[in-house]
C-alpha cells in the first residue's frame, strides 16, 4: 500500500501559487469557493483549451488540476487549460481552493477529436452549424427557451456516422439529452433518447449522399411537470461526430493489474480483431490522484484500479477494469448443453445476442466456502438492463436468485455452498434485450473478510479555535476466517501544526458502522490534498484508504485539507 509522499502535494500547490501574482492576498476571502461547472467541458490531447470557470468565487484564485498546465486569465473564471499529447486519460478534474476552503472537485474530459464551439443561430436545418469534417467534437451548450443546437455535413451513401453526447453522466450537466439524425427538410432519419443512462448515442447508415443534420435538444435530468424542451447555460455537452472509428466497449472488459496487455475494441466503424493496449488511467502524471470504482452495493474489490483502452493519435478510448481476478477472454455463449466453466474467482464479458439467449456457467464450488457473483452493465456502459441470475446446486435445486424487478445498477448474489459441486449459474435479459450491445460483465471471487471505507464529504476544513469532526462509515465483509476486527482509523501526511488522533472501530457497538475524527490546527496555513487509511490485524493485516462519497460514477483516495491561518 503507497502512502501519500508529502513533497509531491508541495509541488502541485507551488505551481498552483505560481500562476497568480504575488500581490495576491488570501486575507480577501471569508468563505470556501465554489465550483459549478467548466465550460467548455473538454479539449483535445497536445492543445491548450480556452476555458471558464462557473461557481461562486472571488478572482484570481488558487486552481488545482494535476495532469495538465494552467494559466489564468485577467478575466474572472478565464484559463487556459494545456493537454499533454500523451495523457492516458478521458477526465481530470479541477479544484478550486482559497485560505478558507476548496470547492468540490469539476470535471473535464479529454479527448483526441478535434473541437469546436457550436454557434448560435443553429436551431433549425436551415440554419444549422456547417461542420468542414466528418471527425469533429462540438462544445455546446441547450440554453433557455428550449434550444435545440443542429449542426450540417455531408455524408455518401452507405457512409456511417456516430453521433454521441457526453453531458450528465459523465460532467455532471443536469440535462437528459436527445440526439438526431434528420434530412435537410427535418424528417427525423434516426432518432435516440437514453442510450447510456440519460445521455444519447446512435450510428446511421446513410441512404443517399449528401447533407444530412445532427441535433440535440435536451430535458431536466431531474423530473418534472414541464412537458417540453428545456434548456439553461449550465446545459453543458460535448457531441462527438464522426464517421471514424468510435468505441463502445472492449473483450474482455477486465484485465490483469499487474499485466494488462492488449484488448479487442468493439464499436462502430471499427474493423474486426483491431486490438488497442491498456494503460493505467492517468498514468505517471495522475499516479496519486486516481479515479476508483465507488465502494458500493458492487461488494468490489478495493485494489481494482481502472485502466484506458487507448492509443493518443485514434479517436475513441474505454476504460477497462485492472483487477487481481483472471479474465476468461473467450466470446463463446455457454449452454445448458454446454455450459462455460468458470474457476473462482475470475472475470467474464459475455453477449445477450438474442432476447431469449440464457448464457450458463458451470462453477466448481465448496462448502463452507462462500462466493460473490456480480454482473454489471451499466457501469460498462452496455444497453443491458443488470441481468438475472439464478444459481442451481448439483441436485437441481435453485440456491440463490436474483429475480425481476427495478433494476439496480448490478445484480449480485452472495452464497454460501451447503455442499460441494459443480453449480450451474444461469444469465439472462431482465427484459428481454439482445444485441452486440447488450454485454455484461460476470465477477465471481471468494468472499473474503474485508471491510469499506467511505466518508462523507470530500473537504476538511479546521480552524485554530474548535476541533472539526470528520465522520467515516465502515461497512465489514464476513468471510470463511470471520469477521474483521478493530480498525485503527487514521489521517497521514498531515502537514506542521495539524493534527488528528487515531481512533478505532470495534466489530460491535456504536463505533462499528461510524466514526469521527477530530482534526485540530495551531493555525498554521495549508491547503492541500491528504489521505485517510484505516488498518485491521484480525483475523489477518488489512489495510484500506478512506474513500470519497461518489460522484460521477468514481470515487478518489485523496481528501482537501485546508487548515485557516491564525489571525494576527
Amino acid at each position: 500500500m503507497n502512502f501519500p509522499r508529502r513533497p509531491i502535494y508541495r509541488r502541485l500547490l507551488l505551481v498552483s501559487w505560481l500562476i497568480f501574482p504575488l500581490g495576491f492576498n488570501a486575507d480577501a476571502f471569508s468563505a470556501p469557493p465554489t465550483l459549478t461547472y467548466i465550460y467548455p467541458a473538454g479539449g483535445q490531447r497536445g492543445t491548450t483549451v480556452s476555458a471558464k470557470l462557473n461557481g461562486d468565487f472571488t478572482w484570481p484564485i488558487d486552481i488545482w488540476a494535476p495532469g495538465v498546465d494552467i494559466v489564468a486569465g485577467e478575466e474572472k473564471g478565464k484559463l487556459d487549460i494545456t493537454i499533454p499529447a500523451d495523457l492516458p486519460t478521458d477526465r481530470i478534474w479541477l479544484r478550486v481552493h482559497n485560505a478558507e476552503g476548496a470547492s468540490s472537485p469539476a470535471p473535464f474530459l479529454v479527448g483526441s477529436l478535434s473541437e469546436i464551439a457550436e454557434t448560435e443561430p443553429n436551431n433549425a436545418p436551415e440554419t444549422a452549424q456547417a461542420l468542414a469534417q466528418p471527425e469533429i467534437l462540438v462544445n455546446g451548450a441547450l440554453q433557455s427557451g428550449g434550444d435545440v443546437d443542429a449542426f450540417s455535413l455531408e455524408l455518401a451513401a452507405g457512409q456511417t456516422v456516430v453521433a454521441s453526447v457526453d453531458a450528465n453522466g459523465r460532467i455532471g450537466s443536469p440535462v437528459d439529452t436527445v440526439v438526431q439524425v434528420v434530412s435537410p427538410t427535418g424528417t427525423v432519419l434516426a432518432e435516440n433518447h437514453d442510450d447510456v443512462d440519460f445521455d444519447s448515442r446512435l450510428a446511421y447508415t446513410a441512404k443517399t449522399s449528401g447533407p444530412h443534420i445532427v441535433r440535440i435538444f435536451g430535458f431536466s435530468s431531474t423530473a418534472n411537470t414541464t412537458i417540453a424542451f428545456q434548456g439553461e447555460a449550465s446545459y453543458i455537452y460535448r457531441l462527438t461526430i464522426t464517421t471514424g472509428p468510435f468505441i463502445t466497449h472492449t473483450l474482455p472488459s477486465s484485465v490483469p493489474l499487474d499485466v494488462p496487455g492488449d484488448v479487442e475494441v468493439f464499436g462502430w466503424n471499427i474493423p474486426a480483431g483491431t486490438r488497442l493496449p491498456v494503460v493505467p488511467l492517468g498514468g505517471e502524471r495522475l499516479a496519486e490522484f486516481q479515479e476508483l470504482d465507488t465502494l458500493d452495493d458492487l461488494r468490489g474489490n478495493g485494489d481494482n484500479r481502472f485502466g484506458l483502452a487507448f492509443v493518443p493519435n485514434m479517436p475513441g478510448s474505454n476504460r477497462v477494469r485492472l483487477s487481481s481476478y483472471p479474465p476468461l477472454t473467450t466470446l463463446a455463449n455457454g449452454t445448458a448443453e454446454n455450459p462455460l466453466v468458470l474457476a473462482v474467482p475470475q472475470t467474464v464479458t459475455g453477449f445477450i445476442q438474442n432476447r431469449m439467449q440464457r448464457d450458463v456457467y458451470r462453477l466448481p464450488l465448496k462448502m463452507g466456502q462462500p462466493v460473490v457473483i456480480v454482473a454489471e452493465s451499466h457501469n460498462i456502459d452496455s444497453v443491458l438492463d443488470p441481468p438475472l441470475l439464478k444459481l442451481t446446486d448439483p441436485a437441481g435445486n435453485v440456491a440463490a436468485e436474483i429475480g425481476s424487478g427495478k433494476p439496480p445498477r448490478a445484480s449480485i448474489i452472495a452464497h454460501a455452498p451447503a455442499q460441494d459441486g459443480d453449480y450451474l449459474l444461469t444469465v439472462r435479459s431482465r427484459f428481454r434485450q439482445g444485441g452486440d450491445r447488450c454485454f455484461y460483465r460476470l465477477t465471481v471471487r471468494p468472499e473474503i473478510s474485508d471491510f469499506e471505507l467511505t466518508a462523507t464529504a470530500d473537504a476538511i476544513v479546521v480552524a485554530h479555535d474548535k476541533p472539526t469532526e470528520f465522520e467515516v462509515k465502515i461497512v465489514r465483509r464476513a468471510g470463511p476466517e470471520g469477521v474483521v476486527g478493530p480498525i485503527t482509523i487514521e489521517a497521514v501526511g498531515l502537514p506542521e501544526g495539524v493534527t488528528a488522533a487515531p481512533v478505532v472501530s470495534e466489530p460491535t457497538g456504536d463505533t462499528a458502522g461510524t466514526v469521527k475524527l477530530s482534526f485540530t490546527t495551531t493555525g498554521t496555513a495549508f491547503s492541500g490534498p491528504i489521505r485517510l487509511t484505516g488498518t485491521a490485524t484480525q483475523p489477518h493485516e488489512i489495510k484500506r484508504f478512506i474513500c470519497t462519497p461518489p460522484k460521477l460514477m468514481t470515487c478518489f483516495e485523496t481528501f482537501w485539507l485546508t487548515s485557516v491561518a491564525k489571525p494576527e
